[in-house]
């Protein structure tokens, strides 16, 4: 392999750290992986049915090691090359990866705006009509034609939620997202987030906390953007609580930030799926069956729509305990 070929099997990714780093793509055994080197340590990473798993080197050698010794060896051969490589070389190849990885992003980001415009465009149509159906505008539905429309509707409001986000992500990543920052109550927010799960943790006998400071008060950043980031969290703490279980809300100000925190009693979070939660498409679950329906999207476009308002977002969670998901406002000066 001679040095100009390096720029096909280098690329950059998105670590376990939500940060970009560089990669090194190998095809082993008819799939595609990637190693790479972020602050948490050496990761391998694959892509199956859609869904990353990422592996550090002691999981490699205990469940992969065919693979394991293959990427090696791949590796050391490269490592070679990189070696008798100077210092610029090696620079104009991995500037000339990440080039190539930006207009791929960017190219992608556009066919997906597209795409997600027509889509969203036929999907209405099909809830609304839907709707239409529902109502009797167009005469009485029998009880088995309401729950086939009642199925369509649903579905389509799913597909729609799922499009949403993705256009959403997109437009972060185009740098196309803009903010809309005006000046609220956070309080009055954080109240209606909160009163809109009220009728769902009712009917599951789950008692709902609010702790809201009250140093509190107005707020300047994107009121929109800010609800979504709660309701995703809210949603997620509904979720995965049972019956008869609890969550709640807190809010304080801490120096020149506010910190919101959700909390919840629920099954709570593997330490080795906490560095892969705000990635995206991350589905967390030890198997198939205990994957909750959902895009994948939600906690990586909170992470985005926080950090496009200068603020943090972060998770304390324990197996069988619950979870805690806290982001910040900057506060107003």
């Amino acid at each position: 392999m001679g040095m100009d070929k390096l720029t096909n099997v280098l690329s950059v990714i998105v670590g376990r750290d939500g940060l970009p780093c560089p990669a090194l793509c190998l095809a082993v055994r008819d799939k595609l992986w990637y190693l790479f080197q972020d602050s948490s340590g050496l990761c391998f990473r694959n892509m199956e049915r859609g869904v990353t798993h990422d592996y550090t080197v002691a999981a490699m050698k205990e469940k992969k090691f065919g693979i394991y010794r293959e990427m090696i060896l791949k590796w050391n051969r490269i490592s070679l090359i990189l070696k008798g490589a100077s210092d610029d070389e090696v620079k104009r190849i991995l500037l000339e990866s990440r080039k190539s990885a930006e207009t791929a992003s960017a190219a992608k980001s556009d066919f997906l705006a597209s795409m997600s415009h027509e889509l969203r465009t036929s999907l209405n149509s099909i809830i609304g009509f839907s709707e239409i159906l529902l109502d009797n505008m167009t005469g009485t539905l029998t009880n088995q034609q309401r729950e086939y429309v009642t199925d369509i509707m649903e579905s389509g409001k799913h597909l729609l939620e799922l499009i949403n986000d993705i256009l959403d992500v997109s437009k972060i990543e185009a740098g196309k997202m803009e903010l809309e920052l005006e000046e609220f109550s956070l309080k009055d927010l954080l109240l209606r987030g909160v009163n809109m799960f009220k009728a769902k943790a009712l009917k599951h006998n789950i008692k709902v906390t609010v702790a809201i400071s009250t140093e509190i008060g107005n707020v300047l950043a994107d009121s929109t953007k800010v609800k979504q980031v709660l309701f995703n969290l809210l949603s997620n703490a509904m979720k995965f609580t049972a019956d008869g279980g609890q969550m709640g809300i807190t809010a304080k100000k801490t120096d020149k930030e506010i910190q919101v925190t959700v909390w919840d009693t629920g099954i709570g979070i593997e330490k080795e799926d906490i560095s892969k939660l705000f990635m995206p498409f991350q589905q967390i679950g030890r198997t198939p069956a205990e994957v909750q329906e959902g895009t994948g999207l939600g906690l990586n476009l909170s992470r985005r729509l926080v950090e496009l308002q200068g603020g943090r977002i972060w998770v304390e969670s324990e197996t069988g305990k619950g979870s805690k998901f806290s982001f910040t406002i900057p506060a107003r000066e």
